[in-house]
Parts: C-alpha cells; structure tokens; sequence
C-alpha cells in the first residue's frame, strides 16, 4: 500500500504542548504568544495522583479562550498511569485518573486524553494484555463520553508497552476496535525504536505497518520531537525540530506523507532557550509545511 499526500489537501496543524501553570485557562495566550495552532496540555500535576481540581470560575474563562482561539486542545495523562501493573493498588488508581481525564475532556471540549499505556516490568506483554484491555474498557466505562482515550507510541526502553505498532494495535483489537480509542505517534519514540520515518522510504514501510496493525484513521495527533538518539537507539530523549538525528528532511518526509496531513502535530520539544516549545520551533515545522504546498488551516 502506497500512501500519497494530495495536492491541496490538508488540515495539518503546528502546535504545542503548552504550561498550565495557573490553571487551565491560562494556556490560549501562551499558545498565541508561540503561533501554536493546537494545544496540549496537563489538568493536574504529572507526576502525582491528585485529581484535577478545577474551579468554575477556570471553567468559564477556559471555555472563553476556547472559543476565542479556535484550536484543537487534547489532554496529556499524568506520567504514573501504568494499566500494565502488578499492583492492584496502581491499577485501580490508573483507572480513576484516566477515567477523570476523560471525564474533563468532555466537560471543557478537549478532543481526548493522550497517556503512556504502561510497563509490564518483565512480565511480558503477551501476560499483561488482558489486565490492559479490562482496565482500559473500565476507565472509559466510568467516563461514557465521546473524548478519546488517545495511546501513545513508546521509545521501546525497559518493558514498557507500546514499542511497536503491533503491541497497540492487539490493545485496540482486545478494545473490540472501540471508536474513541485513537493512536498518537511521537516521532521520537518511534524513531528510537527504530521506524526509519526520516526517509521517505522508510516512512512509507512504517506507515504500511501502521495501517495494517491499527488502522490510518485511528492516528489522531502526532507528537513532534526530533530525536537526540540514533535510529534504532530506544532511548527516549527529545530534541528541537533538525537539531536531531531525525532533522528538517525527516521532518519533510514525516509531513509530506498523506498519512499526516490531517493531523495535529504537537511540539513536546526542549526549546531553544531550554523552556520548553517555542515559537522558532513551530516556524520550523510551518516553514516545512508551507514549502510542501500544504495550505495553512
């Protein structure tokens, strides 16, 4: 299966992950201060179990920035997550904070949760998979919306879950295929696990891979990170956009691919000043885009 962009065809959108410091709210005028034209962002501490704790008063002015900025906005899950668990204890609390994001993605009109599935710690993911896939359906019955459980590509380090596209594709399967699970690639991850995505040759084989494993249309936001490791290095250690072993023609080929040219792609990158993503990085990926013919959303 060849997979071709189309000229003029295109809602590829450059944005961000953006800091909520402050509350929620505060994220639209970050993203316009940096030109991002969709947002990521945490509702609670990443590293923490506390749960979302949102005022009406944030509420209210999170709905006006939304409305005003007009972007697509997903959630990142807190880093803890692991459905892949020993512990009966970090499986259940697993469960309640996806269920609680899913719960805030419906409520202020976030497009769906992204999260890291987990790590089976040496158990094997053949062992895990059904404890995955229970846990996953119980989240999402607790949470009977329409935002999407969005699982994210791993860099393939330790045992952690989701190295390849297969392992996320049998999680959707034991999902019965439900509608509002969606896949995240982040260009990294996959780079260091080794989907050769800088050549266009490359990119075409993995994307045939994806296709067959979980299906195109389940990709709903790309995580753009150049790579501070070799291909095939599973390390995950993000850099900014051509500064990396993936660089600004990996990049072109990544966003010249009609797989991604409807979706959003969200800077997760260091930032020139160390602060995180920036407006330079965002130009870097909207000069590639605007120099592929795609037409600005």
């Amino acid at each position: 299966m060849a997979v071709r962009i189309e000229k003029g065809r295109s809602n590829m959108r450059i944005g961000a992950h953006v800091s909520s410091a402050g509350g929620c709210q505060t994220v639209f005028a970050r993203a316009a201060d940096i030109g991002a034209e969709a947002i990521q962002l945490f509702i609670s501490a990443p590293q923490q179990w506390k749960a979302p704790n949102i005022t009406p008063e944030q509420e209210s002015a999170f709905a006006a920035g939304f409305s005003a900025a007009n972007v697509p906005v997903f959630f990142h899950g807190v880093y803890l997550m692991n459905f892949a668990s020993g512990d009966e204890a970090i499986q259940q609390k697993s469960v309640e904070s996806l269920k609680n994001y899913l719960l805030w993605a419906d409520r202020l009109g976030a497009a769906g949760t992204i999260f890291h599935v987990g790590s089976h710690l040496g158990a094997g993911f053949d062992a895990v998979l059904p404890q995955i896939c229970r846990l996953l359906r119980e989240a999402q019955e607790a949470a009977p919306g329409t935002s999407k459980l969005i699982m994210e590509t791993n860099a393939g380090q330790g045992a952690c879950v989701g190295r390849t596209f297969g392992e996320l594709g049998a999680i959707l399967r034991g999902l019965d295929n439900g509608r509002r699970v969606g896949i995240c690639i982040d260009t990294c991850h996959v780079f260091a696990m080794g989907y050769d995505i800088a050549t266009a040759e490359g990119c075409e084989i993995a994307m045939t891979e994806f296709d067959r494993e979980i299906g195109l249309e389940r990709l709903v936001a790309v995580h753009a990170n150049d790579s501070k490791m070799p291909l095939g290095g599973v390390r995950d250690r993000h850099e900014n956009i051509g500064d990396g072993h993936i660089g600004i023609e990996g990049f072109r080929c990544v966003m010249g691919h009609a797989a991604f040219r409807d979706v959003p792609f969200l800077l997760e990158v260091p930032g020139i000043d160390g602060k995180g993503p920036d407006r330079e990085n965002i130009e870097r990926l909207i000069t590639i885009r605007r120099d592929l013919g795609l037409p600005t959303p």
